[in-house]
């Protein structure tokens, strides 16, 4: 019933096996005798991701001894590299009850389960270790290290079995892992770069893109944005894949890309979170993954190339990371890959801020900036009353 999954023609997942963790529906008077404990919304989002293979080789929440080998080397105590803790936390009420060697069923904000947990180890972890080990400050103006030190006091750890997707606006667009692997072997692609993103095309990110594609020789290109949980401002995920279809559509040399969704949330954690993107796409079966400056990066807590440079302390990660940078060059009109590159031209920049003002208040951004199409779905629906960024 749980199996691997290999395809020899891509690259393997990372840790050697693509886990699958879903089985079919329990029976309802099984799961009515469990014990229960309901999950949040980030808690569920990472239950699913486990189970559909995207952290592989991880079967479940870390115990204690992976956790702290996460923590202090970035590898699980197996040796894989591993940058992020990915833990289950719970209060004490309701972890009390709770027998290790038992089941417990894993609960929606409804009360329905969806998953099963197999309780191999309850403990308690200092918060303050963790976000100071996992985001290199205690200063809470970081956004995780207040998540951390507001985590609920005791972890649970154990494999899990999934029975339950649930249903939500991206659900067509979000490919697993098995259905990537699927759709580039049916294609032929043995290479395929992928690309991370939060935001809406634009013409930087649209370059960065085709370049990889093409210096890379990449048979395929994989444009996978997030699109769990955001944070005021951002774009809502509907508008992201919508200026993403379009750009399939009209735009992208064709058969030569795939759009899909990537349910997940930012974990703020700068380099190691850019290590951890690139793994779960990994797992998706790309062998190249695009990482621009200042990847997941957070303020002004993480220098602006350390989400590149921590790659060089990884040499077995076994992907290939494309360190690329989109710089328009006035002089030349057009966009330049890197700052040698562009030694000497007149440089010019929009941030995403400004951006996102220009269309708040129905202006077109640049051309070279944004696509006119683009830009005209968005403004469209900003004058049609619609919630375009989240607030």
């Amino acid at each position: 019933m749980l199996k691997s999954f290999s395809f020899s023609n891509l690259v393997q997942p990372h840790g050697g096996k693509l886990v699958y963790r879903i089985i079919p529906l329990p029976a309802p008077e099984y799961l009515e005798k469990l014990p229960k404990i309901n999950l949040n919304q980030n808690q569920l989002m990472d239950v699913e991701q486990i189970a559909l293979g995207t952290f592989s080789p991880l079967e479940g929440f870390l115990g204690r001894e992976d956790l702290e080998s996460v923590l202090n080397t970035t590898r699980l105590k197996s040796g894989v590299i591993w940058p992020i803790p990915i833990v289950l936390d719970v209060s004490h009420k309701d972890a009390e009850p709770l027998k290790v060697g038992s089941e417990v069923a894993l609960t929606d904000s409804g009360g329905q389960p969806f998953a099963i947990l197999h309780l191999a180890e309850k403990y308690d972890f200092d918060k303050k270790e963790l976000a100071e080990k996992l985001y290199g400050t205690l200063d809470e103006k970081h956004p995780g290290v207040k998540i951390a030190i507001s985590l609920q006091p005791v972890f649970l750890a154990g494999k899990i079995d999934f029975f339950k997707r649930f249903d939500r606006e991206s659900k067509k667009y979000e490919l697993s892992p098995r259905q990537t692997r699927q759709i580039f072997r049916e294609r032929g692609w043995s290479t395929v770069v992928g690309f991370h993103t939060r935001n809406v095309i634009h013409r930087g990110h649209e370059f960065i893109q085709l370049r990889a594609l093409e210096q890379e020789a990449c048979d395929g290109l994989l444009v996978h944005p997030v699109v769990g949980a955001k944070k005021p401002g951002d774009f809502h995920t509907k508008y992201i894949m919508q200026s993403y279809q379009k750009m399939m559509d009209s735009f992208y040399p064709k058969n030569k890309v795939i759009l899909a969704a990537f349910n997940t949330y930012s974990r703020y954690a700068g380099p190691r979170e850019a290590i951890f993107t690139a793994l779960c796409r990994k797992n998706f079966g790309c062998s190249h993954f695009v990482v621009g400056r200042d990847h997941t990066g957070v303020g002004k807590f993480y220098d602006p190339h350390a989400s590149q440079k921590i790659f060089d302390s990884f040499p077995d990660i076994g992907i290939k990371i494309v360190k690329l940078q989109a710089i328009y060059s006035k002089t030349r009109n057009t966009y330049i890959a890197s700052p040698e590159e562009a030694m000497g031209d007149e440089i010019i920049d929009i941030s995403g801020t400004q951006a996102r003002t220009m269309l708040v208040r129905s202006e077109f951004p640049p051309a070279w900036y944004m696509r006119p199409e683009i830009a005209e779905d968005i403004i469209q629906a900003v004058k049609n009353g619609e919630e375009v960024f989240v607030k």
